[in-house]
């Protein structure tokens, strides 16, 4: 089977969507932060907004695998360019995200917790130096992006995707832990873990005169 890899134009946002949700649907955290089925519209249409933020700014990326003899798009990586920035940059080129508005039908706490966990995490084990932040697959195009600016590259990696990104050069940093409540539960007795990896461009080697 053939990919060809490409931006994604307007037309494949729905699909984007619809691959990521389909993979992370039996992820405990994704049911925790949006439990019913309004939440989960609520997130397919952000996820829509997400790939097309992507796709056109310049501290962003996304990049999907398009089977050529289909046109179905079987995977896809978004990344994002962190560089060392002034005071109320959040984005590493000058703007600011959007206040988020999200409906009560999603859980906010595991939303924010989640994310303060992440920014921590890789704070901890990068600090302020420039790197690219992907999630999912295609880490390959992304690695050699990275590499060429001789950045590194920080994910937030489910268990069962470690040994992947382990075979790909990513090390083991740091653990993320939270208990989640279950589906259909509000209280939050189930044990989540993630892994934040790193991986580094090779070093250069210098010539010894």
């Amino acid at each position: 089977m053939a990919f060809r890899i490409a931006v994604p134009s307007s037309k494949d946002l729905t699909d984007v969507a619809s691959t990521h949700l389909a993979a992370m649907d039996p992820n405990l955290l994704m049911h925790a932060q949006f439990p019913n089925d309004e939440a989960r519209q609520f997130l397919r249409e952000e996820l829509c907004r997400d790939t097309l933020a992507h796709s056109v700014r310049n501290n962003m990326g996304v990049l999907v695998a398009r089977d050529v003899t289909t046109g179905k798009i079987a995977s896809f990586i978004k990344w994002n360019v962190q560089r060392p920035s002034g005071d109320g940059d959040s984005n590493g080129d000058g703007s600011k995200e959007p206040d988020e508005q999200i409906p009560d039908c999603c859980r906010r706490e595991y939303l924010d917790s989640y994310a303060e966990l992440c920014k921590q995490a890789r704070h901890r084990v990068l600090g302020s130096q420039s790197h690219y932040r992907a999630a999912t697959a295609l880490l390959q195009t992304v690695q050699d992006r990275a590499g060429a600016e001789g950045f590194s590259v920080v994910l937030e990696a489910t268990m069962n995707a470690v040994t992947f990104y382990q075979k790909l050069g990513f090390d083991i940093r740091l653990d993320l832990e939270m208990m989640l409540p279950p589906r259909g539960s509000s209280e939050p007795t189930e044990h989540y873990s993630e892994r934040t990896m790193v991986w580094n461009p090779p070093t250069a080697l210098v010539a010894m005169p």
